[in-house]
């Protein structure tokens, strides 16, 4: 197997307004704390080349995923790698969905950010494919890791497992890492104004100091809300957080043996989801979100189903909330994974999915109380469509 690495800064700039996504509208950046990233981790084998991408973004609708796609194929010709490109979700970088503008009826997305934006990430994965060098082995295991996130949702309900992967090579020296951990990028608050990746950016920094190596970090199963369970919304609680993850993270690597590198597979399966949610219907009228519903009020998207070695990831387009991620690891590990996580926010981001039966819209979603989440999903069915897709998949 051949790995490869790169990244490049997407933090935008000042001279333009940017408004922060994620919380409230009209909440503009004054600063940059640290810098936002797009990174790629390429895998090629014999007979299969997969490029998994990370962006330090709120979310990342299908169209312009498949424009990205599209840039890398074109410039490529024949070679088509399978590419997976998921956001990460932080709440302080700038808005790339439209939902937080200066007010309820102007998009905070920048046009002119968004299409160099696109390119960079292009540029950025073939980057990853022109620095493709050998591998000799690999490590992928998880650890529990208590304490740092909970579900102000259902907080019985937890999902606190870090899942851990590192390439190594034939001097058994790490090449890349990559970790993953359920939990909104939200340390810091509504009130901040600078531009940040949160407790992720934290634990790439660590684990690039402690390795020598690049890491590249997806969020999971972060719905329901899985938010970091902190004292205070603060940096320096992002600081210890992240690093809590990093070394808890090195230490699980450093405990497991390394394997020879395995069989790689993605798998793809269209979705096609009802959107029945109210206030996306007006937010559509307001053009503050794309309208990607077909004539009978469908929007199609996808689920993918990755594999390397026994490590299996299931991604998913959207929050999938612990309950349903749970579900699914637990599918995964009994169909022949030994070590199974999700990736969120995977090819789009289509809001909350709930399970079914937890699916309570309020009857006035401008107040809705402890169903916050179903007033950002596209509706009752998603999470159980999804679910079956990857199952389908299984």
């Amino acid at each position: 197997m051949f790995i490869g690495f790169a990244q490049n800064v997407i933090t935008p700039s000042l001279e333009r307004l940017v408004y922060l996504a994620g919380f409230g509208q009209n909440r503009r950046a004054v600063d940059v704390h640290d810098d936002l990233y797009v990174r790629a981790l390429a895998l090629r084998t014999s007979d299969r080349t997969l490029v998994l991408c990370g962006l330090d973004l709120i979310g990342f609708f299908r169209p312009s995923i498949q424009e990205v796609v599209h840039q890398v194929h074109a410039r490529l010709g024949d070679e088509m790698p399978e590419i997976l490109i998921a956001s990460l979700h932080p709440h302080h970088g700038p808005d790339t969905m439209g939902l937080w503008g200066p007010d309820d009826r102007t998009s905070g997305v920048d046009p002119v950010y968004m299409a160099a934006l696109k390119k960079k990430i292009a540029d950025v994965i073939l980057a990853a494919l022109e620095d493709l060098r050998p591998a000799a082995g690999m490590k992928a295991t998880s650890v529990h890791v208590p304490g740092v996130a909970k579900n102000a949702r259902n907080p019985e309900t937890v999902d606190d497992e870090l899942t851990v992967l590192q390439f190594l090579d034939e001097g058994q020296k790490p090449l890349a890492s990559l970790f993953d951990f359920p939990c909104h990028p939200e340390v810091l608050w509504e009130h901040n104004p600078h531009i940040t990746a949160d407790y992720p950016g934290v634990l790439r920094q660590a684990l690039e100091q402690a390795t020598g190596a690049p890491c590249i970090f997806f969020s999971g199963a972060l719905g329901g809300m899985m938010t970091p369970d902190v004292r205070d919304h603060s940096f320096e609680e992002a600081e210890v957080m992240g690093r809590t993850l990093a070394e808890k993270g090195l230490g699980a690597l450093a405990g497991t043996e390394s394997l020879p590198i395995p069989a790689i597979s993605l798998q793809k399966r269209e979705i096609k989801v009802k959107l029945t949610n109210p206030l996306y219907k007006l937010a559509f009228w307001r053009k503050l979100l794309p309208d990607m519903r077909d004539r009978k009020g469908f929007i199609q998207s996808e689920v993918n189903l990755i594999k390397i070695g026994d490590l299996w990831f299931a991604a998913v387009p959207g929050e999938l909330l612990p309950k349903l991620g749970l579900h699914l690891k637990t599918r995964m590990l009994a169909t022949g994974a030994r070590v199974a996580a999700v990736i969120g926010l995977a090819s789009d981001e289509l809001g909350y999915m709930l399970p079914a039966e937890d699916f309570r819209f309020p009857l006035n979603p401008f107040k809705p109380g402890k169903h916050y989440e179903e007033t950002n999903s596209i509706g009752r069915s998603i999470g159980p469509v999804v679910v079956d897709a990857i199952e389908a998949l299984l």
